[in-house]
């Protein structure tokens, strides 16, 4: 495919999928501004609406008045992005069956040197080396986990209650969960980090029916088949002294028990325990009645909770390759909208995964210029390529 057809190609795809994302909005300038950002985001690969201007023009625009037109529409009170999140949840759910997995989190954007954005509240910074405590905003994430590398986002919302709102963190990450749990039908398995091992999450999720895969802290109260109540690491360390292998299998250890909450005594989970070596504490996992399929062994829960990492690079990715953390908009409506129009671009970048796109992908994989090996992070490679190949020039000229 010569280079000129790719171009072509995949600037069609883009504008094409911008479309059907303006589509969601019946006033033909609220479509305008939608298919602007989009290609915007992906082509510019920044959440300055500057650079998104620049990337989504000619090369001979007036930056400064799209910024402007751009700020008003995202902060526009007399217009909703709800059809588009909407539709966001919708397309990403079409990918979940009873054996896909969702992975969710809590991430932070951290905003040291804001003073004037609106619902800014304090966040831990993750991503700094002595876990500092910082203005910013915090993000609820979930995604379909598809294929090799493919993460398609279904939520991507700032929490209100760190803006100050009257409600709970727990509150609104049930009212998240239960909402793409509507949306896809249930039969999902979801995966999550130590930060999900709360009871106010567990109690709900088991009486939703929801399928779940938390990893736990080894602090939590359980009651064994046996009927006696000790904590989880108790009885690993109990099943660890009694059932050690004396020849160490290669992959690490990994064994299963039933257990029961104390709070939910009705509802009987698996924890699965497992080993790498030796002379290291066990993973942890507790196990919901819905997620245990047949065919699933402990040795498949463990894998699923690895795969969970997906989500970290997700963030990763959209922190990284959209520069989320240095946005300028103020008001809690435009970062609000900024965020889902950010994660609609995300998804756009994920549909590379798919076979329709393979033709496109290989011809970048396989460029003369390109030094054969292997990309560790596609989505991020592909994303640097698309800037590189559709971003526009500047037209300028001399005049006498």
């Amino acid at each position: 495919m010569a280079s000129k057809g790719v171009r072509k190609e995949v600037r069609r795809r883009l504008y094409g999928f911008a479309g059907r994302v303006a589509s969601s909005v019946s006033d033909s300038r609220r479509q305008r501004f939608l298919q602007q950002m989009v290609t915007g985001l992906v082509i510019g690969g920044h959440v300055h609406l500057t650079k998104i201007a620049r990337a989504a023009g000619t090369g001979n625009d007036d930056v400064h008045a799209v910024e402007k037109r751009l700020s008003r529409h995202l902060d526009s009170e007399h217009w909703s992005m709800e059809p588009v999140r909407k539709n966001l949840l919708d397309w990403s759910a079409q990918y979940v069956d009873r054996h896909t997995l969702i992975v969710a989190d809590l991430t932070d954007v951290a905003k040291y040197y804001a003073r004037t954005l609106e619902g800014l509240g304090r966040v831990r910074d993750a991503s700094d080396p002595d876990k500092r405590t910082a203005p910013g905003y915090m993000l609820f994430e979930a995604y379909v986990r598809v294929g090799k590398w493919q993460l398609f986002p279904l939520v991507i919302e700032p929490l209100v209650t760190y803006a100050g709102g009257p409600t709970s963190e727990n509150a609104e990450i049930l009212q998240h969960i239960l909402r793409i749990h509507e949306a896809v039908g249930g039969p999902a398995t979801w995966v999550w980090d130590r930060g999900a091992d709360r009871r106010e999450l567990l109690v709900p999720l088991l009486s939703w029916g929801l399928g779940f895969v938390i990893r736990q802290r080894g602090d939590r109260m359980i009651v064994t088949a046996d009927g006696r109540m000790l904590l989880e690491e108790q009885l690993a360390q109990e099943i660890y002294q009694k059932q050690r292998p004396r020849h160490w299998p290669f992959g690490g250890w990994t064994v299963t028990t039933p257990v029961r909450l104390p709070d939910a005594p009705q509802h009987e989970l698996l924890l699965v325990l497992h080993w790498k070596r030796a002379d290291l504490p066990p993973l942890m996992l507790l196990v919901s009645p819905a997620a245990r399929l047949p065919t699933r062994t402990g040795a498949w829960f463990v894998k699923a909770y690895r795969r969970r990492w997906g989500v970290e690079d997700a963030t990763w990715g959209i922190k990284q390759r959209f520069h989320l953390e240095g946005f300028l908009v103020r008001s809690w409506r435009s970062i609000r909208r900024l965020i889902l129009l950010v994660a609609v671009a995300f998804y756009w970048l994920n549909l590379w995964g798919e076979t329709s796109y393979h033709t496109l992908c290989n011809a970048f994989l396989n460029h003369s210029w390109r030094i054969p090996k292997e990309v560790t992070y596609l989505f991020d490679w592909l994303a640097s390529q698309i800037h590189l190949l559709l971003h526009p020039k500047p037209q300028i000229t001399l005049r006498p």
